[in-house]
């Protein structure tokens, strides 16, 4: 007989099977809602109910011992694995249960699996093979001394015009102010504001704009400064703010071979402190732990696109050393993200219909009794929400996807 329009031959993680037969399970998340004087009750859909699909299927032939306890071997691994369904094709499953019989025969034997697959929304995520936030520190690392080398060839006050000197200080200047803004804005104390107040210090002392090599160094430890102080995910929106520094300076008029030097250095101090600024926000990245799949594809993607703008920046004004920086930082970040993200809780919408206190609905959500407490404050404080007595019904709150 042959086989139906559309099959193929099965596997699971690549160990194949022979199919017999399959069932096919599914729904959707239905939670009714009755109310007082209402004859009709209220229908709430959660989404669609995770597929079930139970499989028969046998191992036969001379080679079925070994061949079947790779298809047992593959149901027990930890984790999603990628099925070849026969009919539906490929799709990222988890095994719910198996059952094996075990015949001999002159054939050789057979080996007879019933299996339950449940389906997942997550790929299959590879054992790590690298350390990836190791990877972006290192690739931050570089990139300030990339910015220091940038400058050190770029920049020069030393028997320019006076009006080129000051403004080079002025921009140093600059420089110290918006990053104590955002040191203020992160708080802090001891020891790691003591060195951002010294690196400030020697920012606004007027005279480092003659010594190339200091500045760099100067500008460069202090953006490293700051990332001691402040949780990461608060020094990613100080070091963001940094990537902008520069951007609202007025253009430099004049072709006389001092504005040509003072456009120079501007241009070369802005790259070094939007350089040293990204590379401590991929720094401030790969040390963060993110509490949902949203939160880091977020960061993930505004911070790429932030670095994106700056390498078509430096690449516009020929400098490609400092595009392919940006560049590499923001392959480092993303795939580091990527790699940690994977497993991380979605977040889906739920529409709370009347207020009632975060411990009932989240027993109604995720229906956890021993962990309810946990996911009660979850929700509140994801949803800022401010009382857990009464979280406000008619609203749409952001909750951990489920089921």
């Amino acid at each position: 007989m042959s086989a139906p329009a559309g099959w193929q031959k099965g596997s699971f993680r690549g160990a194949k099977f022979v199919t017999e037969g399959h069932e096919e399970t599914g729904g959707r998340r239905l939670v009714s809602h009755e109310f007082p004087q209402a004859n009709t009750p209220v229908l709430e859909d959660l989404g669609k109910k995770a597929g079930s699909f139970s499989i028969t299927c046998h191992i036969i032939g001379d080679a079925y011992p070994a061949d079947a306890d790779a298809l047992r071997d593959a149901l027990l691994k930890d984790g999603v694995g990628t099925l070849i369904h026969p009919w539906y094709g490929s799709m990222q499953v988890g095994v719910d249960t198996y059952s094996r019989t075990d015949s001999a025969g002159a054939d050789g034997g057979t080996a007879v699996f019933s299996i339950t697959f449940l389906e997942s929304g997550l790929p299959a995520v590879p054992a790590p093979t690298a350390d990836t936030g190791a990877i972006a520190k290192d690739a931050a690392n570089r990139a300030g001394e990339t910015a220091k080398a940038q400058l050190a060839s770029k920049f020069s006050v030393p028997g320019a015009t006076a009006f080129v000197e000051d403004a080079a200080n002025k921009l140093i200047s600059g420089a110290a102010i918006a990053t104590s803004v955002q040191v203020a804005l992160l708080g802090g104390g001891g020891p790691a504001l003591r060195a951002i107040q010294s690196g400030l210090g020697a920012l606004g002392a007027g005279d480092l704009a003659r010594d190339v090599l200091g500045l760099g160094a100067a500008t460069v430890n202090l953006m490293q400064a700051v990332s001691a102080i402040g949780s990461p995910l608060s020094r990613i929106g100080a070091f963001t703010a940094l990537l902008g520094f520069g951007s609202d300076l007025a253009p430099i008029d004049g072709t006389t071979p001092a504005r040509d030097l003072q456009r120079d250095n501007q241009a070369a101090y802005v790259q070094l402190v939007n350089l040293a600024a990204s590379a401590e926000l991929v720094r401030a990245i790969a040390d963060s732990d993110f509490a949902s799949y949203q939160d880091a594809t977020a960061i993930r993607d505004s911070a790429a696109d932030a670095l994106d703008q700056l390498a078509l920046r430096q690449a516009d004004l020929g400098d490609d050393a400092g595009a392919e920086a940006y560049d590499e930082l923001r392959r480092a970040m993303i795939a580091d993200v990527t790699a940690r993200g994977g497993s991380l809780a979605r977040l889906q919408t739920y529409l709370s219909l009347i207020t009632e206190p975060a411990l009932v609905l989240a027993y109604r959500i995720y229906g956890n009794a021993t962990g309810v407490a946990d996911d009660a404050a979850e929700i509140c404080a994801r949803n800022r929400v401010g009382h857990p007595g009464f979280v406000p019904g008619g609203q749409s709150l952001q909750v951990r996807a489920h089921g």
